[in-house]
């Protein structure tokens, strides 16, 4: 399945984040962002357009409403950060550390996560298409009741997520790891995985293997 990537224009408007989002209408639009800071900021209903954002931090920032397109993150901090409600659609977000975020009922199109750290975020009431996190480490993550469409998980590390009441049919993970997980049978149900997964599952349902 492709995924559609970010279309950003070359020429870009430098931009001082904490400037544009102390506006009456925060809103960043055809903007190369670079060494800003938000952190700690409660800042509602914000707009990212066609934007490329890098060593950026909005750690402990709240950003309820949150709606992006067209965004490149590069080396950014989400560490704790609450983006419930959050839109992202046609973005990507490379080796950025996204430890402890909140993306309760968050809504994804088309979107990457490459390189990035998002062990403890809590992806709750999520619903997204075409996804991908590609070599991530996601230990602990929460994907309690989300519909994902079109997701992949690729040589990511998911180490006790819980994807408890979250149907994995067509759902891909087939090449990442994990020794433990929260999941039901009946959600596995269509799910992706290698043989050496498939045992892993098994185990975990209770199931007495014996080669003999």
């Amino acid at each position: 399945m492709k995924r559609n990537q970010p279309r950003i224009p070359e020429q870009l408007t430098s931009v001082q984040l904490q400037d544009a989002m102390h506006e009456e209408d925060p809103y960043v639009l055809n903007a190369s962002v670079i060494d800003s800071r938000l952190d700690g900021q409660t800042i509602e209903r914000a707009h990212f357009t066609a934007a490329h954002i890098k060593n950026t931090s909005f750690q402990g920032s709240v950003l309820p409403g949150l709606f992006l397109t067209d965004v490149r993150f590069e080396n950014c901090d989400f560490s704790n950060a609450d983006l419930t409600g959050i839109s992202i659609h046609r973005a990507s977000f490379h080796n950025c550390k996204m430890l402890g975020v909140n993306f309760t009922e968050a809504r994804f199109t088309d979107v990457l996560f490459e390189e990035c750290i998002c062990n403890l975020s809590a992806f709750v009431h999520a619903k997204w298409e075409r996804v991908w996190f590609e070599t991530c480490q996601l230990k602990d993550a929460d994907f309690f009741d989300c519909q994902l469409k079109h997701t992949y998980f690729a040589e990511c590390n998911l180490e006790s997520c819980s994807f408890d009441e979250t149907p994995l049919k067509g759902v891909e993970l087939r090449t990442s790891e994990f020794e433990h997980m929260t999941i039901s049978m009946e959600d596995l149900d269509g799910c992706i995985v290698s043989s050496v997964q498939a045992v892993q599952f098994a185990a975990m349902m209770g199931l007495d293997i014996r080669d003999e």
